[in-house]
C-alpha cells in the first residue's frame, strides 16, 4: 500500500503552482527546471556547472537546516525538485552536502520515497563520499542499496584516472589511464552497450583489435550503478568495465552518449563513431571503417 504522506509529496510536486506560498521558491526552482529541461545541451562539463551555478545561485543562501524545517510541504518540495535535479548533473561535494539535508527534513516528514533515498545514496557515491555513503546505506536497509566497495585511491598526477574493481566487486583500485598511444576508449553503460560487448568481444575480426587496444568505461560511481558495473564486469570479463573517477577528469569526451567508440591518441578524441544495435548491421560496418582510418584494421577486412 502507498504511504500517505509520500503519495502527498507527489502530489505537491505536480501542483506547485498552486499550492506553493512563497512564490519566490517556486521561481527559483522554474529557473534550475528549465536548465535542467534544456534541449540541446552543451558539453556535459558546461552544462554541469551551469546547473550548479543557478542552483547555487538561487538556493545556497536557503538549504540550511533550520531553513528547510521551518519551509511548508510545497516548498520543501521545491527544494527536492532543485537539488535533485542539479545533484543529477553534478559531482559536486556541496551539492551532495544539501541533497543530504533536504533528504534529512523529507524523512523527519515521513515522506521520503526509495527513489529519493536511491538519489542521495549515488549523490555521495558520485561527489567521492563513500564512507558517507556506505553509511547512509546501513541507515537505510529497507532502499536495498548496493553494497560500497573499498576504494583505494592514489595518485595519478595529470593522467585521467579510474576505479578498476577487484573480480568480486568488493574492491576498487584508482589507476590512471595513460591516453597517449593509440587507443579506443568505449563510453559504456546502457542495454545498447551491453550488446556491443558481447557480439563484439565475440567477433572474430572485432574481439582480438579491442582485447588489444580498447577500454571500456563508465560513468563514475554513482554516475553507474554498482551492482550494474558488479554484473557488467561478471557477464563480459574480455571486456571489464572501468568507472571514471571524476567527469572533469575526461573532459576529452564531450558528451557521454552511450555507446561512443572513441579513438584517442596524445590525449584527444581523433576520430569517433556513436551506437550499436543487434539489427543494425550499419553499426558494425561503421566501427570497422573507424578503426580502418585509424590503422587498427587492415583495410578491405571486412
Amino acid at each position: 500500500m502507498t504511504n500517505p504522506k509520500i503519495l502527498l509529496l507527489s502530489l505537491l510536486l505536480l501542483a506547485q503552482p498552486a499550492l506553493a506560498q512563497d512564490g519566490d521558491i517556486a521561481q527559483r526552482a522554474q529557473r534550475v527546471k528549465q536548465l535542467a529541461d534544456m534541449r540541446p545541451r552543451p558539453d556535459d562539463l558546461a552544462y554541469a556547472i551551469n546547473i550548479r551555478r543557478e542552483y547555487e545561485a538561487n538556493f545556497s543562501q536557503i538549504n540550511g537546516a533550520d531553513d528547510l524545517r521551518a519551509a511548508s510541504d510545497a516548498n520543501l518540495a521545491l527544494y527536492w525538485q532543485a537539488v535533485s535535479s542539479t545533484a543529477f548533473y553534478s559531482d559536486d561535494g556541496e551539492v551532495a552536502d544539501a541533497a543530504v539535508r533536504v533528504h534529512a527534513e523529507l524523512e523527519r516528514r515521513g515522506v521520503a520515497d526509495a527513489k529519493a533515498t536511491e538519489r542521495v545514496f549515488n549523490v555521495l557515491l558520485k561527489a567521492g563520499r563513500f564512507d558517507a555513503a556506505r553509511d547512509f546505506a546501513a541507515r537505510h536497509t529497507d532502499a536495498e542499496l548496493p553494497a560500497v566497495p573499498h576504494f583505494i585511491d592514489s595518485d595519478t598526477g595529470d593522467m585521467p584516472s579510474a576505479w578498476q574493481f577487484s573480480a568480486d566487486g568488493s574492491k576498487a583500485k584508482r589507476i590512471g589511464i595513460d591516453l597517449a598511444p593509440l587507443q579506443i576508449i568505449v563510453v559504456a553503460g546502457c542495454h545498447f552497450s551491453e550488446d556491443a560487448a558481447r557480439e563484439i568481444t565475440g567477433d572474430p575480426m572485432l574481439g582480438p583489435v579491442f582485447a588489444r587496444h580498447a577500454r571500456w568505461v563508465s560513468l563514475q560511481p554513482g554516475g553507474e550503478n554498482l551492482d550494474a558495473l558488479a554484473e557488467w564486469n561478471r557477464l563480459y570479463p574480455q571486456a571489464p568495465m572501468l568507472a571514471i573517477h571524476g567527469r572533469s577528469e575526461w573532459a576529452l569526451i564531450p558528451h557521454w552518449a552511450m555507446p561512443t567508440f572513441a579513438v584517442v591518441k596524445d590525449g584527444k578524441v581523433i576520430d569517433s563513431t556513436r551506437g550499436w544495435s543487434s539489427d543494425g548491421p550499419e553499426f558494425r560496418a561503421q566501427l570497422v571503417a573507424l578503426l580502418e582510418r585509424a590503422g587498427l584494421l587492415q583495410a578491405g577486412a571486412r
